[in-house]
């Protein structure tokens, strides 16, 4: 085990446990036996406070070495400070994510369940959808970062459940960014849940197509928007905006979307802000015919789409807001350590929170918290840098196993 060398330490300051490597005076002058040994009991301690004002100590990790300076400095400023930076060492990731988790399966099931009955040509109540985006609502104000891992989970084949949570759940944060009340975050979150609801109503074989679509297929699909009007407007209780989102989502400023080319400021801010986010969730997800793209990608394709397909101010908010490493990507240090992004810094955009979870031969380790912002080192005392970042499943991490078991890394053969 790697030991920190040389670390001086006041002799009343020993403590059972430590290692103690140097005196403050040659050996041959001391009563010790051995040049170095482990200090066992307080006649240890209190051997050494007669013969040495200081030794050197030796600590097995940096963790040690910081709760010494803990307990011995005199300054209440630094306790603070260390105690904030000890329990972000010790921050455990799976309690914070398990709320998440279960808003995230509670909230797909309830949007599967409404779907279902739409398909069987049965009624379905808003109450308990009103319900769930309240809470969710609530979660984002409190668990912001462990609400947004939950988008960073992709499966092979997302369904409209688990995008339609992601989109909401997104337009949610977006917005509180943007200083949306909380009766208006419920609002867009309710609207981007229901953004595609429409498509429960479109052939299941061309939704489920495994590979891209023609143009007839293309232009059934399209066809969902109007269902979805047609859904929700049937439906009391819902806020204009609801019935808005999905029936406009997917019209372009230009005036080249559908379902009734809007131009301009005939697209509404609720609706520009789901077709960002629904754009982007989808370009972040795997699809019958191609692989999730990268957020940088995703940034790339909205950008280019800006003023024509989409409000050029938002994108660039949404960037900045989401962030370039978002809470929830995995990313790669340059000694080749792995790690999960908690939480982005907005002024430093390429130094986020970090929980290291792979050691640099991409096998578990001690987990462990950095702050990028802060000087932090690696084992070979040089500073932390991320080389790449990577979505959901990279390395074998699958951040829904770890929010339930713990860290379990699947190896590819």
């Amino acid at each position: 085990m790697q030991h920190l060398k040389r670390v001086k330490v006041y002799s009343e300051d020993l403590e059972p446990g430590m290692f103690v490597s140097e005196l403050d005076c040659d050996w041959s002058e001391s009563s010790f036996l051995l040049q170095g040994f482990t200090v066992e009991g307080q006649e240890d301690i209190d051997l050494v406070k007669s013969q040495c004002k200081f030794v050197y100590v030796d600590f097995k990790t940096d963790e040690d070495f910081q709760r010494h300076k803990l307990e011995t400095s005199k300054s209440s400023t630094y306790r603070l400070k260390m105690k904030s930076s000890l329990s972000e060492r010790n921050y455990n990731l799976r309690e914070k994510l398990k709320p998440a988790l279960d808003r995230r399966k509670k909230t797909s099931k309830i949007v599967k369940s409404v779907m279902d009955k739409i398909m069987l040509g049965e009624d379905f109540e808003i109450h308990g959808v009103r319900e769930s985006v309240k809470e969710n609502v609530k979660s984002v104000l409190q668990n912001q970062e462990a609400m947004l891992m939950m988008t960073m989970l992709k499966s092979k084949n997302e369904s409209v459940a688990e995008h339609s949570f992601n989109v909401s759940i997104l337009s949610i944060g977006f917005a509180k960014s943007l200083g949306f009340s909380e009766a208006q975050l419920e609002d867009i979150g309710m609207a981007a849940l229901f953004h595609d609801i429409g498509q429960v109503k479109v052939d299941q074989k061309i939704i489920l197509k495994k590979g891209k679509l023609n143009q007839n297929e293309k232009a059934e699909v399209s066809k969902h928007t109007q269902y979805g009007f047609e859904i929700l407007s049937a439906k009391s209780g819902l806020t204009p905006s609801c019935i808005d989102v999905a029936y406009s989502h997917h019209e372009r400023l230009s005036g080249q979307g559908y379902p009734r080319g809007l131009k301009g400021d005939q697209i509404s801010t609720n609706v520009r802000i789901v077709s960002i986010i629904e754009v982007f969730d989808s370009l972040t997800s795997h699809q019958t015919y191609r692989k999730g793209m990268s957020v940088m990608d995703a940034y790339k394709i909205l950008m280019a789409g800006k003023n024509t397909h989409f409000d050029e101010a938002l994108i660039l908010k949404f960037i900045k807001w989401r962030s370039i490493y978002p809470p929830g990507c995995i990313v790669e240090m340059e000694n080749g350590e792995v790690g999960i992004v908690i939480k982005a810094h907005k002024e430093h955009k390429l130094k986020p929170k970090v929980l290291l979870v792979l050691n640099e031969y991409k096998q578990p380790r001690q987990e462990r918290m950095i702050d990028m912002t802060q000087l932090v080192l690696d084992p070979e005392s040089k500073p932390y840098k991320i080389i790449r970042a990577y979505e959901n499943m990279a390395f074998g991490i699958d951040l829904q196993q770890y929010a339930e078991k713990g860290l379990q890394v699947q190896f590819a053969e």
